[in-house]
């Protein structure tokens, strides 16, 4: 499948969750839907324990870059697999970031101060529950990207994904495109849950 090529935004990114939730498989989904429209993709990942459910974070960046890692508040989007994971992960957001994390609701905490001095905006999607109707729990990576694809906070075209996804998935591949499809959908209703801007502050 051809994807029609665009000029690459200057984006950050950070994935994080828990071992076995598919951050490692994610981060090649969305590099390589990047390197088919030509764009100069670097990463990294750092991992604890992830075969016991450690923490596991990656980071992308599209554009110019000299480095694979992200400063702390430099990131454009924080895609989280794991409430927890997704707190632990928001100091990687710049001012005006967003974040988009596996869950029914909010972050929770004690965090409307924060977000809302950072002018940060959460999306929540069940992500779990989504995956386990489509089979299983491993699809939940594939269906938080469609969400965050759908939501427009991940510039990376929809169809480049679902190309990328159709080569990696191998005999997996109608279970994870309907699971992708299934988040991308989510997101054309979708509300932001934690809006982090109070009146009178500007997004930057």
């Amino acid at each position: 499948m051809s994807v029609a090529r665009l000029p690459p935004p200057e984006t950050r990114l950070v994935l994080a969750g828990l071992g076995g939730q598919g951050v490692i498989f994610a981060t090649r989904l969305i590099a390589q839907a990047a390197v088919r429209l030509g764009w100069p993709v670097i990463g990294s990942e750092t991992h604890g324990m992830s075969q016991r459910g450690g923490s596991v974070v990656s980071h992308l960046k599209f554009g110019a870059a000299e480095s694979p890692l992200i400063r702390r508040g430099t990131a454009d989007l924080l895609l989280a697999f794991e409430r927890n994971e997704a707190v632990r992960a928001l100091p990687f957001l710049r001012v005006g970031g967003v974040c988009v994390v596996n869950g029914e609701a909010s972050l929770g905490y004690d965090l409307d101060g924060p977000l809302a001095e950072a002018s940060i905006t959460v999306h929540a999607l069940p992500a779990t529950s989504m995956a386990l109707a489509h089979g299983s729990a491993a699809l939940i990576n594939v269906a938080m990207v469609g969400f965050a694809s759908g939501l427009g906070c991940l510039p990376v075209p929809e169809e480049a994904l679902r190309a990328a996804l159709s080569e990696l998935a191998g005999s997996r591949r109608e279970p994870n495109l309907l699971a992708f499809s299934a988040g991308a959908r989510a997101a054309q209703t979708a509300r932001p849950v934690d809006r982090g801007i109070p009146d009178g502050h500007a997004r930057v």
